[in-house]
């Protein structure tokens, strides 16, 4: 039974074979029995478009394969033409476009996808397309060497560069290529010749090549997936795919491409949609179009509607009136994400705050959470701009994450009531976060003294005093409670003078408390307008010093009933209407707090 069974699978086989070299003769009438060990592998590349014949039917099975078919080739079975990656084509095309202008190939974009999936270095081009070898023969050490290069394998073959092969010509192996005929040989992509020789130099035909490059795509086992980027937390990534939410690590071999150029996995933003290249179950390539993440709104939910099929949300933006509202159109594909899981529109609440990004005035992808929750660390950041302000803490792991600050958050202070404009980086902070939104802050600063030189000053929404200590300059936050003393006497910003002596109690990064020493300020002040503040009546002059020719930057307090006097052809009558760049006598002198007060500027320049 056992010798019938057998019998059966080798006349099953042989018709297969026939059959397989029945089509491909078909098509291309060059392909002959002694080719039959190839047939299989050239339909298939043939079928999927990655291997073609010539114009006039033929496919040319023993013809030489020449290095630039070999980069096209390696680059068709990287994906290059599939629809799914012509925008990530076409972006590596355009990253490498300056480095293949000196190449005359009509082939650049599959040359550029292969250095954008870090298979060859730009110093490689011109040994593999250069004008003197595109059209050259590739022999067999050669395309061992890509090979490797494509299954992303460089790393591990040189990492034992002293090889003895098996080979009974391996001394006709250059020594340069011999790991890379290791690792190619051990996947089973390339095997000995006749009498167990690996003949180096023997140059690759058409057949030989679909064969190694079939077995190279199968070995490679890639696979790849779409995903939503939820966060970023250090080496990590949280992400949304298929329905199901996962944390994913990213080792320090992935390579990472965004709009086609090499990046760090921390360039990868929230709302970003990559596209994850799995090699044998690993991560080896993250790709990602900036173009992709478009305009992103965010708000609470006000209203929901569902009118025959078309979908669509009102949101009151953060800390809007109620007039503020604004509605916008699901897509018919949008991805909404609660919790981190991905769900339907149904699961969406009143009152929840959204994340949400649009593409062409559409909704494509709406993020929210509902759980309470609190997360605490150490403020990182805080950015006020947009109607909602975003506060970054540090937590524990060392991870970096951003929440959406509510209107009427509770914010605590070294146990005080406080603003969200005074808390610093560097705090210690717990926040409590509902329906996605930070609704109360408990923060302790972590307190220091330190002695330094004022060397700027700046008075604005924003006001911050940088401090020189030992060559190095800091910028630390004025906060709304800030106490300000001139020796014993308390003062204002006003009172402090660029290269005073000062001394600072910080509560984190923001300024508690500054004191000066009194200067003797001169009676006048002469000096080039750097810049001026109407609104605070505040004016910085370039004063040169006579006997030493140092220049200095001074600060001075406008009086409102300072009087203008413009000796030049302009005549400006008004402290508004000085410009930078004017050079003035300002006449004045010390008020109650030792500021030197300005009540008149003669313009001379």
């Amino acid at each position: 039974m056992k010798f019938k069974r057998c019998t059966a699978l080798i006349v099953a086989f042989f018709v297969f074979s026939i059959m397989t070299l029945s089509s491909v003769a078909a098509t291309f009438p060059d392909i002959l029995e002694r080719h039959s060990w190839a047939a299989e592998h050239i339909e298939d590349m043939v079928k999927r478009g990655l291997l073609k014949g010539y114009t006039d039917g033929t496919f040319k099975p023993d013809n030489p394969i020449s290095k630039l078919e070999a980069v096209i080739l390696a680059a068709r079975i990287l994906g290059v033409t599939y629809q799914e990656n012509d925008e990530f084509a076409e972006a590596a095309l355009a990253a490498y476009e300056d480095e293949l202008a000196a190449f005359d190939i009509q082939y650049k974009k599959e040359a550029a996808y292969l250095l954008y999936r870090g298979c060859i270095r730009i110093s490689e081009l011109p040994s593999y397309i250069g004008d003197t070898v595109k059209n050259t023969a590739m022999n067999r050490h050669e395309v061992a060497k890509l090979l490797t290069k494509v299954m992303g394998g460089e790393t591990e073959a040189q990492s034992n560069p002293i090889v003895i092969l098996d080979y009974a010509d391996d001394g006709e192996i250059p020594a340069a290529s011999k790991p890379y005929v290791r690792f190619i040989t051990d996947k089973g992509i390339m095997k000995g010749m006749e009498d167990n020789k690996f003949m180096p130099m023997y140059n690759v035909t058409r057949a030989m090549m679909a064969t190694m490059m079939y077995r190279t795509e199968e070995a490679m086992s890639i696979s790849t997936i779409d995903a939503a980027v939820l966060s970023v937390n250090g080496d990590s990534i949280s992400v949304a795919a298929n329905g199901v939410s996962s944390n994913i690590q990213i080792g320090d071999n992935v390579i990472i491409r965004i709009d086609g150029l090499s990046a760090p996995l921390s360039a990868i933003e929230k709302g970003y949609n990559l596209h994850i290249h799995y090699q044998e179950k690993e991560i080896r390539f993250i790709e990602a179009l900036s173009s992709r993440t478009l305009e992103e709104v965010s708000g609470v939910i006000k209203t929901l509607s569902n009118n025959a099929g078309i979908k669509a949300v009102t949101i009151t933006p953060n800390g809007a009136q109620s007039d503020g509202t604004q509605s916008y159109t699901l897509s018919d594909n949008c991805v909404i994400i609660i919790d981190n899981i991905e769900t339907t529109f149904s699961a969406l609440k009143y009152d929840t705050f959204v994340q949400m990004n649009l593409q062409n005035n559409k909704v494509v992808r709406i993020t929210a959470e509902t759980k309470d929750y609190t997360k605490s660390g150490t403020i990182k950041d805080m950015d006020f701009e947009g109607s909602t302000p975003i506060i970054g803490i540090t937590t524990k792991d060392g991870s970096i994450e951003k929440f959406p600050v509510s209107v009427d958050v509770a914010i605590t202070r070294n146990s005080i009531p406080d603003e969200l404009r005074n808390l610093a980086i560097g705090d210690n902070a717990t926040l409590s976060i509902s329906s996605g939104l930070v609704k109360k802050i408990t923060a302790t600063s972590v307190n220091k003294d330190i002695e330094g030189t004022i060397e700027e000053i700046i008075i604005s929404a924003e006001p911050s005093i940088t401090i020189k200590r030992g060559g190095a300059l800091t910028k630390y936050k004025v906060a709304g409670d800030t106490a300000f003393y001139v020796e014993d006497a308390e003062g204002t910003i006003y009172d402090m003078r660029l290269g005073a002596t000062a001394s600072l109690t910080l509560k984190s990064e923001n300024i508690g408390k500054i004191t000066i020493s009194k200067t003797t300020i001169p009676s006048q002040i002469i000096g080039t307008v750097t810049s001026i503040n109407p609104l605070y009546n505040v004016l910085v002059l370039d004063v040169k010093n006579p006997d030493t020719g140092k220049i200095t930057n001074e600060t001075v307090v406008v009086r409102n009933n300072v009087k203008i006097v413009d000796n030049t052809a302009s005549k400006v009558t008004t402290f508004k209407g000085i410009e930078p760049g004017r050079t003035i006598i300002a006449l004045g002198g010390i008020d109650n707090y030792g500021t030197y007060s300005v009540n008149t500027i003669i313009i001379t320049e």
